[in-house]
């Protein structure tokens, strides 16, 4: 499921196998992230922390006319195959902060910029993926135990 669809950006997320994978899609480039459980949870809280810091920037420049030039880094989580970046853009005139999503993979990297509140519902996509799976495994245990 690709929350961000757009021809030339794609960003979604799927589950296969007991791990979650983050997919991107940036001009002709494509590429994707395979994160254990743990991986994408970490991934789901710096996805957060992301939109809380935009949606702040751009609050304080649209009411206080404060202004950051540099890309704020918010953290990296290492996957099975590579790595995933999360930065947030500052805001200015021209537009507002954005969170920038980053792939890690061998000698490629791609990334993409999106709007907080598409990080936000990605992240609550990666929780729901996690919580049901994590109660399939625990159902699958206990019958387990129960035999």
């Amino acid at each position: 499921m690709y929350v961000v669809n757009l021809p030339y950006k794609k960003l979604g997320v799927e589950f296969n196998e007991k791990l979650v994978i983050l997919k991107m899609k940036c001009k002709d480039i494509e590429e994707d992230i395979r994160l254990n459980f743990e991986s994408a949870a970490l991934l789901k809280i710096l996805m957060e922390q992301s939109a809380i810091i935009a949606e702040k920037i751009n609050k304080d420049f649209k009411k206080d006319g404060i202004k950051i030039s540099e890309i704020y880094d918010v953290g990296t989580v290492f996957g099975v195959d590579g790595r995933v970046s999360i930065g947030v853009l500052p805001a200015d005139e021209s537009r507002v902060a954005s969170v920038l999503v980053g792939f890690h993979k061998n000698d490629k990297h791609i990334s993409v910029v999106v709007k907080p509140k598409k990080i936000a519902l990605l992240s609550m996509i990666i929780s729901k993926i996690i919580i049901e799976n994590l109660n399939l495994n625990q159902k699958k245990q206990k019958f387990k135990i129960q035999m």
